[in-house]
């Protein structure tokens, strides 16, 4: 049996309307973005809420994650919530939502990460790898930690920032089961050519370790 297919996030910028975002999420979904993050800090419960609401029109409610409020996600019945460092823990999360909902966690080293898996995370976000516009002025932390993290722990490793689907395959090589995107699909000018591109990309890597 060959790896398994890799994972297409999409996070949400947190400068887009609920309508922008439905277009992207709808456009992104239709060629194979896995999951969408809701990652709109300035927004409250209420307004979350409604944007999982919204969303779970055109496209798969069980596909959409929460970050942060672990409260809306499990009011919503979606796929789970993302938890950043200033998040509760992942043990701390479990308590609110609902069985078989997943739980994931953003990490940033390695020692992160073994923490993250043993407090009881289903998945982890690390980043980030290559140079970010979000993340200006900060030295990428490349894919050495990456390979040591995917190594150690038995959860499935999502790399995130500065990916394109040019370098996606050096992320992968290096044990992630998938890659996150941000600007790279949520700012462009055709979301749905962008986010095929990506597919494509992580679908040719999978390809080629048959």
């Amino acid at each position: 049996m060959g790896p398994r297919q890799p994972e297409l996030h999409v996070i949400t910028s947190g400068r887009q309307s609920l309508n922008e975002v439905l277009r992207v999420a709808e456009a992104a979904f239709l060629v194979g973005m896995d999951y969408l993050h809701i990652r709109e800090k300035q927004r409250t419960a209420r307004e979350c809420m409604e944007w999982v609401e919204a969303l779970a029109q055109v496209m798969p409610r069980e596909r959409i994650l929460v970050n942060d409020r672990v409260d809306v996600a499990a009011a919503a019945g979606c796929r789970g919530a993302h938890l950043a460092y200033h998040s509760l823990t992942p043990a701390e999360a479990r308590r609110v939502l609902k069985p078989g909902q997943q739980i994931g966690r953003s990490v940033h080293s390695l020692a992160e990460a073994k923490q993250a898996a043993a407090e009881g995370a289903d998945y982890l976000l690390y980043g980030h790898i290559f140079p970010s516009a979000s993340k200006p002025g900060l030295e990428p932390r490349g894919t050495d930690e990456l390979r040591k993290i995917a190594a150690q722990v038995k959860i499935p490793v999502i790399g995130i920032g500065g990916i394109t689907p040019e370098n996606a395959s050096h992320v992968l090589a290096a044990g992630s089961a998938g890659i996150a995107v941000l600007s790279g699909i949520t700012a462009a000018s055709d979301p749905q050519a962008a986010a095929r591109g990506y597919r494509e990309a992580l679908d040719r890597w999978k390809e080629s370790q048959r």
